[in-house]
């Protein structure tokens, strides 16, 4: 611990509780007023080969990089910054944070009290900045030499990580300190700044838990149902045998595939699996396709949805649950999760418990003489009508379509690799076209949709893995973070990303909107221009343009052999993507009509 001064105390404190409580890497973004906490993790580090300290001069690719980081280890990471302006930078990831439920611990380094208010520089207002999009905020106050203030800074720290990884009431999420800092912030000496007697006067105070865990915790059980409350479900279940299972954008916890596939072939339920969600193997993953045809939809009123995770990105699945809103949707882990305002009931259960409680009760209990079969049969009907409308319309492009690049991904990627994919068309379409037999991890930052930090959270989270990472994202997502590309040159992380490039805002093309031409380009469209080569190179990434099909299975392959940060630019027309997309939709509603009726 370093001694020399008040605030050298308090930092090690706050660095050696964070570490106790399971926290093992930090952003860390440059400023003075932060410097007694970033000497403080750097003395950890030197003692624990373990913490990891990474450096970003951009607040707001530090704050996405850790975000892919936490996503991917899900576990709990650290970002820090001085005062004033930067902790506004870290807002965007925050919210990101908050509706995906990702644990971020933010410190914000801030003056005094007595230099706040009056002129200062570069002080703003840091109480409460990020309102509720924090699961828990606390001004820490400055440091004191007193037993009684330690104590109280451990076990502000160990519950602080406790609430971030939702072991508290809330679920997980971001969590905000705030500590001002008077001078001096260097690690310098100052005479009686620090009592002679206070390890021997306050040994918890200086040395923490003696066993070496966190001074102060938050131990969590997991929640499940009595059996009655099972037995209530089940019932509801077997008087509504035309129901689906859905699972929508999701960080599915361990064991749910699994678990949710069982409930599954105990309910006779249809499988819906959003790419985001779950591997899709065997399960229905082409209903936003099939549920664009007005006859299946017509002709199939859900009366019971199980749905696990957010609200799936297709809009077709949406359209279809507000065309038959008597519906009754049981929403698995989340309490405010349905836009369509039907009839839903929320359940705060473990996800995993549940279906597993809920299938062994049907197969125990009930007959599975009380399944529709043939409503089963037909969603799995639609669904290979799709995927074979699908497979041959792609079959015959021979254009760079952005649509068949998931299509091809899905032939040359490896087992157990990872996707990110950005928000906007590309989700969309790996939705749509993505389907592989082989076993492949999908992330993507849906909780509020946003294209900021795409690149950044895509290097976090190829940081934090071992294994081949793909990323896929538009031209506007690419350009709104090319600052995180110096995180791939200084960390030297292997990710290769896809950029589609049809200069400009191609899901806009794909909306309405786009029939009013007299101000769709100016406003929407938004064509750029930009080459991107020579921008990658500056951050000594490897450019290549993509000629044709068999260019880039080729370097796709070599891409996911090689260490550092490839960039594979495929460009296309937006109007003639367009055009095919709504070519392929055309043709699955058209098969699907003649099949229901």
């Amino acid at each position: 611990m370093n001694t020399a001064n008040r605030n050298t105390i308090w930092a090690s404190i706050v660095a050696e509780e964070l570490y106790r409580s399971g926290v093992r890497t930090v952003c860390v973004s440059p400023g003075s007023r932060s410097t007694p906490l970033v000497i403080a993790f750097a003395e950890l580090r030197d003692r624990s080969p373990d913490f990891q300290i990474l450096v970003h001069i951009d607040e707001r690719s530090s704050s996405f990089f850790a975000l892919g980081v936490a996503k991917v280890q899900k576990s709990p990471v650290a970002l820090l910054c001085t005062s004033g302006t930067a902790a506004a930078n870290y807002y965007p990831a925050i919210i990101e944070a908050y509706y995906s439920q990702i644990p971020l611990i933010v410190l914000t380094a801030d003056r005094p009290p007595e230099m706040r208010d009056c002129g200062s520089g570069q002080t703003i207002d840091q109480i409460n900045i990020y309102g509720k999009h924090v699961r828990y905020f606390f001004e820490v106050g400055t440091p004191e030499m007193i037993g009684f203030r330690l104590r109280y800074l451990r076990s502000l720290i160990g519950r602080t990580v406790s609430i971030a990884m939702g072991k508290g009431d809330p679920p997980a999420g971001a969590v905000h300190l705030n500590f001002p800092f008077a001078d001096p912030m260097p690690p310098f000496p100052v005479p009686h700044d620090v009592p002679e007697d206070l390890a021997l006067s306050s040994p918890e105070a200086m040395r923490g838990n003696p066993s070496g865990a966190a001074y102060s915790q938050i131990i969590a059980g997991m929640r499940a149902f009595d059996t009655d409350t099972i037995a209530a479900m089940a019932n509801q279940i077997i008087s509504h045998p035309k129901g689906v299972l859905v699972v929508g954008v999701y960080d599915a916890p361990i064991g749910f595939l699994e678990a949710v596939r069982h409930l599954a072939r105990a309910t006779g339920y249809p499988l819906l699996i959003e790419a985001t969600g779950a591997h899709r193997h065997n399960e229905i993953g082409h209903y936003d396709s099939f549920l664009r045809s007005q006859n299946f939809c017509n002709t199939h009123v859900p009366e019971l949805v199980i749905r696990f995770g957010a609200m799936p990105t297709s809009k077709s699945y949406l359209l279809w649950l507000q065309k038959h809103i008597s519906c009754q949707q049981i929403v698995v882990g989340s309490t405010n999760s349905d836009p369509t305002h039907g009839l839903t009931q929320a359940l705060n259960v473990d996800p995993v418990s549940l279906c597993q409680q809920l299938a062994h009760y049907l197969e125990n209990y009930a007959q599975s003489i009380w399944q529709d079969k043939q409503w089963r049969l037909d969603f799995e009907l639609a669904e290979s009508i799709a995927e074979h409308t699908i497979t041959e319309s792609l079959e015959k492009i021979e254009e760079l379509f952005d649509g068949k690049v998931y299509g091809e991904l899905a032939q040359i990627l490896p087992e157990d690799s990872y996707i990110y994919v950005a928000s906007s068309t590309p989700i969309r379409d790996l939705d749509t076209f993505f389907h592989c037999d082989r076993p492949v991890t999908v992330l993507a930052n849906r909780g509020a949709n946003g294209i900021d930090g795409t690149i950044s959270s895509a290097l976090g989270a190829a940081w934090g893995c071992d294994r081949p990472m793909v990323l896929i994202c538009g031209d506007l997502a690419f350009y709104h973070d090319l600052n995180g590309l110096l995180a791939a040159k200084k960390y030297h992380i292997s990710l290769t990303v896809i950029l589609l490039n049809n200069d400009g805002g191609g899901i806009f093309n794909l909306l309405p909107i786009a029939k009013f031409t007299d101000t769709f380009e100016e406003f929407f469209g938004t064509s750029h221009g930009i080459d991107f080569a020579p921008i990658v190179k500056a951050y000594d990434c490897e450019y290549t343009l993509i000629q044709d099909w068999q260019h880039f299975h080729t370097t796709l392959t070599n891409s996911l052999n090689q260490k550092g940060t490839q960039v594979l630019e495929i460009r296309s027309d937006r109007q003639r993507n367009q055009e095919l997309h709504f070519t392929i939709w055309n043709q699955i509603i058209e098969n699907c009509d003649r099949n229901f009726s």
